[in-house]
């Protein structure tokens, strides 16, 4: 944003912390010079040395990257990836979707993430320069006057600035997740930060100097994987499951492959584009079931599956009775089915409110 006006930026202080952010690839980010010698080392690449450096986050391709290059770290430096990684993968994409959904920012979003295997903590920061917290959420929730309360109910499940864009399950899921795996949170914006420590929230508010935009900090004990089956996320309880009868092997031709429509399922911009192609699609099916085959979906994020899947049937006359007749699902892994059924339970009973 700076840089846009035509200012000049130098960095100076301490040689220590000029050289960890070279590292980091700060410099490398903002196409700047290295502050001295001492600091001109080069930026980490790639996942091999357990960081992904500083990445702008302005398109669904870099979300896809980013977390593509989190999962990656995980999976090369961890004992238990397969059991940690689901979790992360969600809070990640969950996280910078945001960025691209909420942020309304022209300035990109920025992410970087480090494995430090002496402490066994996963860590990932992520941050923006949009309307912050208080900026989004006020004009839907007009009691919220303060960056405080503004944090307060992002983290509540189901506060979103508008239903026909989002849920408002980002925060609060990522909220959920550090909590049951006993790490740590940071959220900021305005002036204020939010801490939750090994798992229990710090009382009150810190004050911090006023920024644009909300950032927030993740530190994940790498020994307590958290299952998103334990979580509201991925529960079947208390939920009416939509999609128990899932098909098997395909009834028909007429068949779309998610996995292969969709550039990645971390995100509302795929989804959004194969909803509208399915809902083109319909009208012409002459009574056929159309299948969606999730066979090559290994996760997605419940952004995804609310954007495809839960506007489906909020937006179709049958609502979810659209599942048992004119669109059919095959192939879900049972995480996947159980989010979906949490998410489209959501977005109906929102739809059912609305009315």
């Amino acid at each position: 944003m700076t840089r846009s006006s035509g200012t000049t930026i130098k960095l100076r202080g301490e040689a220590k912390t000029l050289a960890a952010l070279q590292l980091m690839g700060f410099h490398q980010l903002l196409d700047i010079p290295p502050s001295s010698t001492k600091a001109n080392v080069q930026p980490a690449k790639a996942s091999t040395v357990g960081m992904l450096p500083l990445s702008p986050i302005a398109t669904e391709e870099q979300q896809y990257e980013a977390v593509d290059a989190i999962c990656a770290i995980a999976l090369a430096a961890i004992d238990n990836a397969a059991a940690f990684i689901p979790a992360l993968e969600w809070l990640a994409n969950e996280i910078l979707g945001n960025i691209l959904t909420h942020a309304a920012s022209e300035t990109p979003g920025v992410v970087c993430a480090q494995y430090r295997p002496k402490q066994q903590r996963f860590e990932i920061g992520i941050c923006d320069m949009g309307r912050g917290l208080l900026g989004s959420l006020q004009p839907a929730f007009p009691e919220v006057r303060s960056y405080g309360q503004a944090i307060d109910k992002a983290i509540e499940r189901g506060a979103t600035r508008d239903p026909a864009i989002g849920q408002g399950n980002g925060m609060a899921g990522s909220f959920e997740i550090v909590r049951l795996n006993g790490g740590t949170y940071q959220i900021w914006t305005g002036d204020v930060v939010y801490e939750l420590n090994k798992g229990k929230r710090r009382p009150g508010f810190q004050a911090m100097p006023s920024v644009l935009g909300t950032g927030v900090m993740f530190s994940l004990d790498t020994s307590k994987p958290v299952d998103l089956a334990s979580t509201w996320i991925a529960s079947n309880s208390g939920v009416e499951c939509l999609f128990l009868n899932l098909l098997t092997e395909s009834a028909s031709d007429s068949g779309l492959d998610v996995a292969a429509e969709c550039l990645h399922t971390g995100g509302r911009a795929p989804a959004k584009l194969l909803r509208r192609k399915i809902q083109g699609l319909l009208p012409a099916m002459e009574g056929e079931p159309l299948i969606l085959d999730f066979s090559g979906v290994k996760s997605a994020a419940s952004s995804f599956l609310d954007e495809l899947l839960g506007r489906l049937a909020a937006e179709d006359p049958r609502g979810q009775a659209i599942f048992d007749g004119a669109v059919r699902i095959q192939g879900m892994n049972p995480t996947v089915q159980a989010m979906a059924n949490v998410v489209v339970a959501q977005r109906l009973r929102g739809s059912v409110q609305a009315q």
